[in-house]
């Protein structure tokens, strides 16, 4: 597998898939199995039981309740994964129970987890800012980077993949994780990567490509191999007016088929009780493509 790894030194050799069975799943899976194959990833696909779902029922009840949720749950696995014929040795399935967050962490911890990838409801689901969110707390507690997928996001195909990354910065110097997996990404996929920074201070205006200016510059020379292909392929833009607005303007303009962001590494327990920034909250929930998040 090391052969395969790109210059960045970034490896993803387990994925990790959460899911619930809704179709607000089906297009994050497909990215999940996307993912995996490009790297030669395990996948590891897990539905966590919520018990507290049975707080109110009487003991033996809700053990044959939770029985039956975990038939239903081997079901529902299998009609998932069968027809990918995947080879057995590439992925895991694990049905839990517990609070889903903290289970989901438990299980990043224990497989070592490189990458999660789990969906969205939609705006109002996910404006649950601190009502319990289970995508916005995973991506703001894990460990690792976290891949949501909102249900207004197509399935992911063998045959397009990832054509076009976005990667917003503050300018160098930035060797932030987010900037390796930006580029690992774009090398993997012979994609485009438009490295963007917005003046938020400035009046909006359409976005604009201009010649490297110099902390770009040195950008690419803290984050890009001198002999990689991807020089020929990166670009940078910079917007104007809210970073949200700006960001997703030019997503929408651009055919951007992924955006990497950077936010703020907190203690875990701080990190439950703390505010996500607007500008991480908005593009998440609103992004018509995936959002990989990735802590500092």
């Amino acid at each position: 597998m090391d052969e395969s790894r790109p210059p960045t030194g970034v490896a993803i050799d387990n994925v990790l898939f959460a899911t619930d069975f809704s179709p607000a799943t089906e297009s994050p899976f497909s990215y999940a199995v996307g993912i995996a194959e490009r790297y030669q990833a395990k996948l590891y696909v897990v539905h966590v039981i919520n018990l507290e779902s049975f707080d109110l029922l009487e003991s033996e009840s809700a053990r044959a309740l939770i029985k039956e949720a975990h038939d239903v749950a081997d079901r529902k696995m299998t009609q998932l994964l069968e027809p990918l014929r995947l080879q057995r040795e590439r992925y895991e399935v694990i049905v839990a129970e517990g609070a889903i967050s903290e289970v989901l962490m438990d299980i990043i911890r224990l497989h070592h987890i490189d990458l999660v990838v789990l969906g969205t409801h939609g705006r109002r689901a996910f404006k649950k800012l601190l009502l319990g969110s289970i995508a916005e707390e995973v991506f703001r507690t894990a460990s690792c980077p976290v891949l949501t997928v909102g249900p207004q996001t197509a399935p992911a195909t063998a045959k397009s993949g990832l054509r076009h990354i976005l990667y917003p910065m503050e300018f160098a110097p930035d060797t932030s994780k987010a900037a390796q997996y930006a580029v690992s990404l774009a090398e993997r996929y012979t994609a485009t990567l438009t490295v963007m920074n917005v003046r938020e201070n400035m009046a909006a205006a359409d976005s604009t490509a201009e010649e490297f200016p110099q902390p770009f510059k040195r950008w690419l020379n803290d984050n890009v191999a001198d002999g990689s292909d991807l020089h020929n392929r990166i670009r940078f833009e910079r917007g104007f007016g809210p970073a949200a607005d700006s960001l997703l303007s030019f997503v929408e303009k651009a055919n951007v088929d992924l955006i990497v962001l950077s936010i703020r590494d907190l203690d875990p327990v701080m990190a439950a009780h703390v505010p996500t920034s607007n500008t991480t909250h908005q593009v998440v929930r609103r992004a018509p493509c995936p959002v990989l998040t990735i802590r500092r």
